[in-house]
């Protein structure tokens, strides 16, 4: 709906103009009304209004002055003045200040209700003009910022041609040719999160930085995302040779964007420091560094500024091997409490000692590795329950804390410890009873086979091939087809003659393998069987 203002200093004739037209059907709602120009103007700033009609002779502020100022502030507002004879020709003027249209005093309603219509298709088109022009300037802008965020991540990869580090200054105006360094900030993780962290959260973060570097007075930096979703900036330096005093201030500048973030959003970041590089073409050293030390927050604590160059310990130079032969002995004895001790230890010797998330990266390796020795040596598939191979670094990123992932892993060796004392303390007829069992209540699924079987009860397919064709005299496979024929030949027998539904029931999604397999085991076709006659 078009709002509209009225305007005149008259009671009665506000009211008149209100009540004799029917404003809804020619598409108008009345916004408010006012009995003089001051008023209407002061309205205007807190009412969205596309149309005000005017008297020309009020006090304070009279039609026309209030139709000029209007032009100035609000120029696409349209104007319908109201006059008397005596100021005819004063109004006719006031169409050169932009009025839209006049009508004369008394009012006909009929003449009124033809200038609404007339404005309204005009206030519509320019409407859906500017809606237009709007959504083209939106789209614009996020086709710029898309582009520009493709470009700087491939500064960020090395991936960026020569061609294309001729766009350098387009796309990235904030920052100068010369020293730089980036720092990548990483939002921490809350008990409230699930493992992908709201977008307004990054917004927030990112608004919050931007604005405290602009007020501290850090001018040349660029603002971005990587792949990850963490924050990038990266931060032009003035002089390479006396980078540590600007990066002194710029580290200040960081601590204070780190806190209002903790302050204002009540949720913390911690920001990674890459070491400060002679040009743009080396900025991937830069940014690995930094994803590098944002990443240790597992290991120096969350809501802080980690910097590269102060990294204790970032290669891994030590032999695992002690690792893989303490726990394998203890697993082997089932001794849960000294596995949990020995691994409490390695834990604790990263957090103490400062080490390397890549020897954290490492250790976990080894742990799962030894898990899976032990694993194999009892017959049990574990390693199904991993839907991909496994990967330290990701766990790492999504439980982050130290006490999580040392969590995490006690809770896979109890599990693999449990599983093998249970296959300890069943013979192979049960075994061979509960995979059985799995096959009676799962036999109409069409996707079922030995590999799945053996999952259930935890023991590798070639051994339960193996028992299961000693106890029962059957193959698995020959097992779940006599389950699927019987169950079919029951359906059959209770009236169901819809092979389709009936291949589908006892898992068979080919109607025609499903009555081959039926002929071949009772030597008569389904629909024979169906319809003797």
């Amino acid at each position: 709906m078009i709002k509209v203002l009225i305007v005149d200093d008259e009671y009665l004739v506000r009211e008149r103009l209100k009540q004799c037209v029917n404003w809804n059907d020619l598409g108008y709602e009345i916004a408010g009304d006012a009995g003089n120009g001051e008023d209407a103007l002061m309205m205007l700033e807190h009412i969205p209004v596309q149309l005000a009609i005017v008297d020309i002779n009020m006090p304070i502020i009279n039609g026309l002055e209030f139709a000029q100022v209007v032009q100035m502030n609000y120029p696409e507002m349209k104007i319908i003045i109201l006059t008397g004879y005596s100021s005819f020709e004063y109004a006719k003027t006031a169409l050169q200040a932009g009025v839209s249209d006049y009508l004369l005093k008394p009012i006909n309603m009929d003449e009124l209700t033809q200038v609404l219509k007339k404005l309204q298709d005009r206030i519509e088109v320019e409407l859906q003009q500017k809606h237009r022009n709007e959504h083209l300037q939106q789209s614009l802008k996020e086709s710029d910022s898309i582009l520009q965020r493709k470009f700087i991540q491939s500064l960020l990869d090395g991936t960026a041609s020569v061609k294309e580090l001729e766009k350098f200054q387009l796309y990235c105006p904030g920052l100068r040719e010369g020293a730089l360094f980036v720092i990548a900030i990483s939002i921490d993780k809350t008990l409230a999160d699930s493992k992908t962290q709201p977008l307004w959260k990054r917004f927030a973060v990112s608004n919050i930085f931007s604005e405290i570097f602009v007020k501290g007075g850090v001018k040349n930096f660029e603002i971005s995302y990587d792949v990850e979703n963490k924050i990038i900036l990266i931060i032009h330096i003035k002089e390479f040779d006396h980078a540590d005093i600007e990066l002194g201030f710029i580290l200040k500048t960081c601590l204070d964007a780190t806190q209002a973030v903790s302050r204002h959003l009540k949720f913390t970041v911690t920001t990674g420091v890459g070491t400060v590089v002679k040009s743009i073409n080396d900025v991937t050293v830069s940014y690995k560094e930094a994803i590098m030390a944002c990443k240790n927050k597992t290991i120096y604590g969350r809501n802080r500024i980690i910097r590269y160059d102060t990294l204790l310990d970032k290669t891994l130079s030590h032999d695992l091997s002690y690792i893989r032969e303490d726990i394998i002995i203890q697993l082997r004895l089932g001794n849960f409490t000294a596995i949990q001790e020995e691994l409490h230890k390695r834990f604790e010797v990263i957090m103490e000692n400062k080490q390397s998330i890549i020897k954290l990266y490492a250790i976990l390796y080894e742990f799962i590795v030894v898990l899976g020795i032990f694993a194999a040596e009892n017959k049990l598939d574990w390693r199904r329950s991993f839907s991909e191979p496994f990967n330290p670094s990701k766990l790492v990123d999504e439980l982050e804390t130290i006490e999580e992932i040392e969590g995490w892993v006690q809770d896979e060796y109890r599990s693999v410890l449990q599983h093998v004392k249970s296959l300890k303390q069943s013979t192979p007829a049960k075994l061979v009873e509960k995979a059985k069992q799995y096959i009676d209540n799962n036999y109409a699924n069409a996707e079922l086979d030995l590999t799945e079987i053996a999952g259930s009860i935890y023991i590798h397919p070639s051994y339960l091939s193996r028992i299961f064709k000693s106890e029962t005299e059957y193959s698995v496979v020959e097992y779940l087809t006599k389950c699927r024929m019987v169950k079919a030949k029951d359906l059959m027998e209770q009236g169901c003659k819809n092979l389709y539904f009936i291949a589908e029931s006892v898992g068979y999604k080919d109607t025609h393998y499903f009555s081959k397999c039926f002929k071949k085991y009772y030597s008569v076709s389904p629909s024979k069987y169906i319809s003797p006659d």
